[in-house]
Formats: structure tokens, C-alpha cells, sequence
């Protein structure tokens, strides 16, 4: 059970870090320089891309989370791999949805400077980002421990 637990917790995290990787250093910068997308395209298949993403996010870590207990993994990777479960949690309940709905009638290619919803979405964006490097770098914590200790 033990084995079985370690396998799909670190599968969970993997999937999750991964997916982290493909989508912000390759789908969104390919996004944008995609000349047949205008910026408001890019932007609006951003936010369903991520939405998705969101809840797939919480579903990892929460897989993750559950094999990381069962697994008896060390007690500082577990307390990781629930503040990345509740981050992501932030990103999927707030975060993404704000963003969104702050976006929804703006024009990302002639953008009204005086409009503040600017500022506010690039706010946002900004703890996105932190929000998103922070679970970035637990998924590697966490990995890196469990492949070089080679305990479940």
C-alpha cells in the first residue's frame, strides 16, 4: 500500500508540475506571439485555458495530498503539498475568477489607460505569478526529496 501511495502521490506532482511548465513557459508566450491571434483572443482562450487548469490543479493536489499521508512520506513534504493544495486553491476560487471578471469588456489591444481595471488585473496577475512560482518550486521540493531519499 505503501509503494502504491508513493507511486501516485509523486505521478500526482509530476503531472502537476509539468503542466505548470507546458502551459507558462510554452502554451501562454506561444500564445501571444502567435500572429493569426489578436491579443484579445489570446487573453480570452487564456482565461478558459487556466480555468480548466485551475480545477485540474486542486484535483492533483488533492490525489497528491491523500497518496503523501497513505505513502508516510516525510512530514515537511506533506505540509508542503498542502500549502501548494491551498494555493492553488486561492488561483482556482479567487485569483483566475477576478482576473476574469475584471477582463470581461476590456480591450487588450487598444487599451484605455485611465481605465484602472488595468492596474487592478495586473495586481492579480502579479500574485498569479508569485502564487504560481511558490507551487513551482514545492513541486520541486517535494519531488527532489522523494527521488533522493528513495522513501515513500
Amino acid at each position: 500500500m505503501t509503494a502504491a501511495a508513493a507511486a501516485v502521490r509523486t505521478l500526482a506532482v509530476a503531472l502537476w508540475v509539468g503542466g505548470m511548465a507546458a502551459l507558462d513557459f510554452i502554451d501562454a508566450p506561444l500564445r501571444f506571439a502567435t500572429p493569426a491571434i489578436s491579443r484579445n483572443q489570446a487573453v480570452a482562450l487564456g482565461q478558459a485555458v487556466f480555468a480548466r487548469f485551475n480545477r485540474t490543479e486542486v484535483a492533483l493536489g488533492i490525489v497528491a495530498l491523500a497518496g503523501a499521508v497513505a505513502a508516510r512520506s516525510p512530514r515537511w513534504t506533506v505540509v508542503l503539498t498542502a500549502v501548494m493544495l491551498a494555493l492553488a486553491a486561492v488561483q482556482t476560487v479567487y485569483l483566475t475568477p477576478e482576473i476574469t471578471r475584471l477582463a470581461a469588456g476590456l480591450d487588450f489591444v487598444h487599451r484605455a489607460p485611465a481605465d484602472p481595471r488595468y492596474a487592478a488585473i495586473r495586481s492579480l496577475h502579479n500574485a498569479y505569478a508569485a502564487v504560481e512560482i511558490t507551487i513551482f518550486a514545492g513541486g520541486f521540493a517535494v519531488l527532489a526529496c522523494w527521488a533522493v531519499t528513495g522513501r515513500p
